[in-house]
């Protein structure tokens, strides 16, 4: 009985200790200041399912990307990504550096 009080004790005291007090400032961590975005790109040049796969691998091997969609048939790319991985510029020069257009 004796081993159970004193266990009973303990955790009323660590509990205690672990929850603020009434008028302390209850510090959270910071919330990451980038958040991921989506956008569409133009692009011209594209006439097939093999032009799609290159300008997918180009972008997917940037940093912070999330996802990549490419549709030939629409002329456009839709990427996800993190900002603080990748910037628009980076996805362009991607693009463009396997010989398509970005249309701005």
């Amino acid at each position: 009985m004796k081993i159970i009080f004193r266990i009973l004790v303990v955790v009323i005291f660590v509990a205690g200790a672990c929850t603020p007090k009434q008028g302390q400032k209850v510090e959270t961590p910071p919330v990451s200041q980038t958040a991921i975005r989506d956008i569409t790109y133009k692009i011209e040049g594209m006439t097939c399912d093999h032009c799609e796969m290159s300008i997918r691998k180009g972008v997917e091997e940037l940093n912070g990307i999330q996802a990549v969609e490419v549709n030939h048939e629409d002329s456009t790319a839709h990427v996800t990504f993190d900002p603080s991985g990748t910037s628009e510029k980076e996805i362009i020069a991607a693009i463009e550096k396997r010989g398509y257009q970005v249309v701005k």
